[in-house]
C-alpha cells in the first residue's frame, strides 16, 4: 500500500510539474518570442480615393531569425484610410495617418498620405498648375509647342530616398543640366515678348537623385511611392499638353530639354537617331522613319511634296532645326554644316521622353531632345535670352516651312 500510495504521488507531481513545465517552455523559446517587426514601405503614398497600397510586416526573434506568427492591422484614422488583414491599405479621404502592425507583444507604426489630385476638365493658358508638394509644374500655352524640363530640379525631401542606380547625381549639384529650368522660363518669356503667345512647358523640380522623369518608372523612381507620383504628375501633364495641341492643330512640336557637358560646344538634337545612323549618307529608309521621334511629320512632308522633301532634308537639310540653328551662328548636330557626329565625339539621340511623347509610337506630335551646351548659352541670363529670342524666330520658321502655319494667321484668323 505504501509503495503504491508513493508511486501515485510521484505520478500526480511528476505531471503537475511536467504539465508547468511544458507551458513555460512555450512561453519562452526564443522562436515563438517577437523581438522586433519590420515593416515595409515605412512611409507611403496612395494617389486617389479608393486606390490602395500593400503593406508588409516581417517578425523577427533575437536572434535576428524571421519567425511566423499572425499580424494585425490597423489605422489611426480610419476615416482617411482602411486596411485589411493582408496589410493592403484604401485610400479613403486626403490626410496623413498612422499605419500600425501588431504581433506577439510588439507593435511597430507606418506612415500613409492619401493625396487625391485635383479633376480638371480645362487648363487655362498662363495659368500655374502644380502636382503634390510643388514637385511638378505645368503652365499651359496656346502654341502647338510644348517644352519639358525632366532634369534641373534643385529640391531633395527627406521623403524621397536617393536612387541607388542609373544616372544619380547629386543634391548639392544640377551638373550638366544646370540652368535647364531658368532657360525654359526665358523662353516661355521671349515667345510671350515677341508674339503674344506662348509654348506649353512643365518642369520638374525635384533633384535627379530623388527622380529622373526621363526613364521608364521603375529605373525613375524605383519603388518609392512619392517619386513614382511625381513621374506620373509630370508626365499627365505633357499629356494633357499634348491632348490639347492634337485637338486645337492637329499637329505639333515637343521639345525635352537638357544641357550636356560634352567637348563640343554645340546643341545636339536627338531624334531617336543613332551616331551611327546619322553617319549614313542618306537617311531616307522605312527602318530610319519608323525608329524616329519625327516620323509624323516624315508622313506629311513626303505626302505633301514627296520630290523635293526626304526624310534627310527634315532632319540635316535646309529648313531642319540644326540648319536654321546654324544660320543663326548657333552651332548644331545634325544639320547641313555639321551632319552628324563623327570618332569618338559624345551624341545624346534621344531618350525616354522623347520616345513617349514624340510620333515613334503614333500620334501628331513629333518630339525631339534638345541637348544645349553651357558656355555662351545657358551660362548667364543675357545669353539666355539671346537664345531665347532666337529660338521663337527658328521655331516660327521651322512651323512656316513644314506645317503651313504661322502664329500670326492663325491667331488673326481666329
Amino acid at each position: 500500500m505504501y509503495r503504491t500510495k508513493t508511486t501515485l504521488t510521484s505520478i500526480l507531481t511528476a505531471l503537475i510539474f511536467g504539465a508547468c513545465g511544458s507551458g513555460q517552455d512555450t512561453v519562452t523559446s526564443p522562436s515563438s518570442i517577437v523581438h522586433d517587426i519590420r515593416i515595409s514601405p515605412s512611409s507611403s503614398l496612395i494617389a486617389g480615393i479608393g486606390n490602395t497600397i500593400d503593406f508588409t510586416a516581417t517578425p523577427i526573434d533575437a536572434s535576428n531569425q524571421v519567425i511566423a506568427v499572425p499580424i494585425e492591422w490597423s489605422v489611426l484614422d480610419p476615416t482617411i484610410a482602411s486596411i485589411d488583414g493582408n496589410g493592403t491599405a484604401k485610400g479613403l479621404k486626403t490626410g496623413t495617418t498612422s499605419v500600425k502592425a501588431t504581433a506577439g507583444n510588439r507593435e511597430v507604426s507606418g506612415q500613409i498620405e492619401v493625396w487625391d489630385p485635383p479633376s480638371l476638365d480645362t487648363y487655362t493658358s498662363g495659368q500655374r498648375y502644380q502636382g503634390r508638394n510643388g514637385y511638378v509644374e505645368y503652365i499651359p500655352g496656346d502654341l502647338p509647342l510644348i517644352l519639358s524640363a525632366p532634369h534641373g530640379g534643385d529640391l531633395c525631401p527627406d521623403e524621397i530616398p536617393d536612387r541607388i542606380y542609373g544616372s544619380i547625381g547629386r543634391c548639392s549639384s544640377t551638373g550638366s543640366d544646370t540652368n535647364t529650368l531658368p532657360l525654359i522660363t526665358t523662353i516661355r518669356s521671349a515667345f510671350f515678348e515677341s508674339t503674344g503667345h506662348t509654348p506649353h512647358i512643365i518642369l520638374l523640380r525635384l533633384a535627379r537623385p530623388k527622380l529622373d522623369a526621363n526613364r521608364e518608372i521603375v529605373e525613375a523612381a524605383q519603388g518609392n511611392s512619392f517619386a513614382e507620383n511625381t513621374w506620373s504628375e509630370y508626365h499627365g501633364f505633357v499629356d494633357v499638353a499634348k491632348d490639347t495641341i492634337s485637338k486645337e492643330f492637329g499637329f505639333g512640336l515637343y521639345m525635352d530639354m537638357h544641357g550636356h557637358g560634352h567637348d563640343i560646344p554645340r546643341i545636339e538634337l536627338g531624334y531617336l537617331l543613332s551616331k551611327t545612323d546619322l553617319q549614313t549618307s542618306g537617311l531616307n529608309l522605312p527602318h530610319m522613319i519608323d525608329k524616329s521621334s519625327f516620323k509624323k511629320l516624315s508622313e506629311i512632308s513626303l505626302a505633301s511634296a514627296p520630290s523635293s522633301t526626304s526624310f534627310t532634308d527634315i532632319i540635316r537639310g535646309p529648313k531642319s532645326l540644326g540648319t536654321l540653328l546654324e544660320e543663326r551662328a548657333i552651332r548644331a548636330v545634325p544639320s547641313g554644316p555639321d551632319p552628324a557626329p563623327v570618332g569618338d565625339q559624345k551624341f545624346f539621340s534621344g531618350g525616354y521622353s522623347t520616345g513617349r511623347h514624340g510620333s515613334k509610337h503614333g500620334g501628331v506630335i513629333d518630339g525631339v531632345q534638345f541637348e544645349h551646351h553651357y558656355p555662351g548659352l545657358r551660362d548667364t541670363a543675357g545669353n539666355r535670352l539671346s537664345y531665347a529670342q532666337d529660338l521663337v524666330q527658328i521655331l516660327e520658321s521651322f512651323l512656316g516651312s513644314h506645317h503651313g502655319w504661322s502664329i500670326s494667321n492663325h491667331f488673326s484668323e481666329n
